[in-house]
């Protein structure tokens, strides 16, 4: 059996620890009861959880774990104390790491602070028009033991892979992509370098035999590295050139449904790792032009009193926020900034400028961040003034109203009331979204039921 086979020499007999009983967490626990139930199983969770089976739980304090273990299974998102490290480092895996070790020759995963999932399902899109056998997983939200079993000799495995994916690895996948890194997650690592670290091991654990494709403008220096594959996006007129090497690929701009610069870049990476898996450029192409984008993703939602709704709930950092306006160009009526306050490294300057450049009607402040944001704006040399109770900012001769939302629920009401037809109302906060919601999803969909169900959004 291809499993047993493949996996034994690291669970049969084994004494495993799982650390977090989340999706991931119980994908391990699943996987190593089916074919492993030989293994010593002890779960760790800062959650009690009743266990069945004959497994262990653990909780409290990491720093509390004492035992030995033949190897641990970290699940993504689990924050690791210097002690625990120091202790463990020999021993300490994860689901992906074992995983690429296996099954890294059949592999392509991506990577990036911002653009993962729109990358990878536009080259699972393309790889399966092309008639080629690809499995999707991943940060994406399959957990690479689930797919195991479908894995045949002739399989492409796409992953979307987070920095807390990569951040143990001992292989890469044999063919990469790097999107961009921005600062991001820094209530997690203990700072921009260790978390960064943590991307570029998807470059540092290739061979030569492997390949890392990227844009050239993001990663200035690393197209030296003998296994690089750099690209730029060059625009001109109607015409998009995906350029790398000594190849290019055009596209027709009227022809692409996902909007915004930064879409460009993530069609290429598409469109190269694509290529280097074997497929037909005109098929991969055709795919392209007929794919509509992802949900929160820059996702036109419907045009309601004559405003079209964009939910951006995805862009929790001020970079994605920055390109999102750009996307629209000077026809944003109303924009709403704000969420989580995560880190003081985060900071707001990309943001800041784009907002300088660009002509909007409104600004919708939300907690926390919002008025970190405003504050930024007004020290970039806004000039404030205030009419009637109304705070407007200038720059320039631009105006721009502001507004300070307390309650996610009465963002509506600002919206319809102050929102000039046809312009966009877009939700793109630049934070994360914790303070109010548990992901970026949940806040993404609140806001889409809001509009669509309040009074001003009846068609």
């Amino acid at each position: 059996m291809k499993v047993l086979n493949k996996f034994a020499k690291y669970f049969s007999g084994k004494s495993v620890l799982i650390m977090g009983f989340g999706a991931e967490g119980r994908s391990s626990h699943d996987f190593l009861k089916k074919y492993f139930p030989d293994a010593k199983i002890t779960i760790y969770d800062k959650e009690p959880v009743r266990m069945q089976n004959g497994s262990r739980f653990i909780s409290g304090s990491i720093s509390s774990i004492e035992d030995r273990f033949d190897i641990i299974l970290k699940s993504p998102g689990i924050p690791l104390p210097g002690d625990f490290l120091l202790k463990y480092r020999p021993v300490l895996s994860s689901q992906t790491d074992i995983f690429l070790r296996e099954f890294h020759a059949q592999t392509i995963g991506v990577t990036g602070t911002k653009g993962k999932s729109t990358t990878v399902t536009l080259l699972h899109n393309i790889l399966l028009n092309c008639g080629k056998n690809s499995i999707l997983a991943g940060n994406i939200g399959v957990p690479v033991f689930d797919i195991i079993d479908y894995i045949e000799d002739s399989s492409v495995v796409v992953l979307e892979l987070s920095s807390h994916q990569l951040q143990f690895i001992q292989r890469s996948p044999h063919i990469s992509a790097l999107l961009n890194v921005y600062p991001e997650h820094l209530d997690f690592y203990k700072n921009f370098v260790e978390y960064r670290s943590a991307k570029m091991n998807i470059v540092k654990m290739q061979s030569e035999e492997d390949q890392i494709v990227f844009p050239v403008k993001e990663f200035k220096g690393l197209e030296r590295n003998s296994v690089s594959v750099p690209f730029e996006i060059i625009i001109d007129g109607d015409d998009v050139i995906v350029y790398y090497w000594k190849s290019s690929i055009v596209l027709s701009k009227k022809c692409i449904e996902l909007k915004g610069l930064h879409n460009l870049y993530n069609i290429g990476t598409a469109l190269i790792l694509s290529q280097l898996a074997g497929c037909n450029t005109d098929e991969a192409v055709q795919t392209i032009y007929n794919f509509k984008g992802l949900e929160h993703r820059l996702e036109m939602f419907g045009n309601y009193r004559g405003i079209e709704f964009c939910n951006d709930s995805i862009s929790t950092i001020p970079q994605a926020t920055a390109a999102a306006i750009k996307s629209f160009g000077n026809v944003i009526g109303t924009l709403i900034l704000g969420g989580y306050f995560r880190n003081n490294d985060i900071v707001w300057d990309d943001l800041v400028n784009e907002i300088k450049t660009s002509f909007i009607g409104n600004i919708i402040f939300l907690p926390d961040t919002g008025t970190m944001i405003y504050d930024s704006l007004i020290a970039s040399g806004f000039s404030r003034s205030e009419t009637e109770g109304v705070i407007s900012i200038e720059y320039k001769g631009r105006a721009t109203k502001c507004f300070f939302c307390d309650n996610f629920e009465d963002l509506a009401f600002i919206i319809f009331e102050h929102t000039k037809k046809n312009s966009v109302c877009l939700f793109s906060p630049a934070s994360s979204s914790y303070n109010m919601f548990k992901n970026f999803e949940e806040r993404g969909k609140k806001f889409k039921e809001m509009i669509i169900s309040s009074p001003g959004g009846k068609k």
